[in-house]
């Protein structure tokens, strides 16, 4: 996968999370945009939500079974899921290792 595949799954799958519960996005997202915090669009469910599905679609599409929500996620100082950027190099990076 190629940062620009990762990024364009990334952003997919964060619009139908929005759109599926009928958020309002002021703007096209970009690696900026908060998943987790009083800012973000997310409350909890839908941050597991954006997680599973983003999971998932990466195995449709690419044949590639990553974990994104772990021990090795959870226990990094700055979050993998503060935003899409961070998501992004989050998902390069356990692709390299695969």
């Amino acid at each position: 996968m190629t940062k620009e595949q990762i990024y364009k799954i990334v952003v997919e799958t964060f619009k139908n999370v929005i759109n599926d519960n009928e958020k309002k996005l002021s703007s096209e997202p970009d690696n900026n945009i908060l998943l987790m915090g009083q800012d973000s669009l997310f409350d909890s469910v839908d941050l597991v939500t954006f997680i599973v599905s983003l999971e998932q679609s990466i195995e449709d599409e690419y044949n590639l079974e990553i974990t994104l929500a772990d021990e090795r996620a959870m226990s990094q100082k700055i979050s993998p899921f503060k935003t899409i950027g961070t998501v992004c190099d989050y998902i390069e990076k356990l692709v390299k290792e695969i």
